[in-house]
């Protein structure tokens, strides 16, 4: 019990400055990231992080959370991945988690992402979208209606994708392949 009390400070200084470092990494490596976008990559981050602050979108994190519980319990598949998706999720913007993603994304994949984002953002704003023509818009009057659904949809998968990142229920290359699979044009 004396040794504990004794090298307990030590202790907490020793891992005080590994976070330090830790944090100092993924904030440097960020900053390097960003040094490397180009204009586009840049607005479409900023749009990325403003969608994750937005509350609009917990309904759909909350729905495909309950979709997801449902079809695993149906087919009796992965109990540790059930037990989580039976808490409520995480819905909490934290920058420090968003860089985390960044960083496990990587400088290439992180750029592809964001470049990807800004071309469907484009396509939805210039009326370009290719699934405007889809039935999933055959309801809709006008274009401005058919603009506003195509967002909202982006919107809210890029909220589940990444709520289901930080909480666990999915890693890296699986965001990144959902969210890439979502934003073909």
């Amino acid at each position: 019990m004396q040794l504990t009390k004794k090298y307990l400070p030590a202790i907490l200084l020793l891992l005080s400055l590994a976070s330090c470092d830790l944090f100092y990494k993924n904030r440097n490596s960020n900053a390097n990231l960003l040094k490397t976008l180009d204009n586009n990559q840049k607005q479409a981050l900023i749009y990325f992080k403003d969608t994750l602050q937005d509350k609009k979108y917990l309904s759909y994190l909350t729905t495909s959370q309950k979709n997801f519980l449902d079809d695993l319990e149906k087919n009796k598949k992965a109990p540790g991945l059930q037990y989580k998706l039976k808490k409520t999720l995480s819905s909490e913007y934290d920058e420090s988690q968003f860089n985390k993603l960044l960083n496990e994304l990587g400088n290439a994949k992180a750029k592809q992402f964001l470049q990807q984002l800004h071309i469907m953002l484009q396509s939805i704003k210039d009326g370009t979208l290719t699934s405007f023509s889809s039935a999933n818009f055959n309801d809709l009057q006008n274009l401005e209606q058919k603009k506003e659904r195509a967002l909202q949809s982006i919107n809210g998968e890029l909220y589940v994708e990444y709520y289901f990142y930080i909480n666990g229920i999915s890693n890296p290359g699986n965001f990144f392949e959902k969210i890439m699979q979502n934003l073909k044009t």
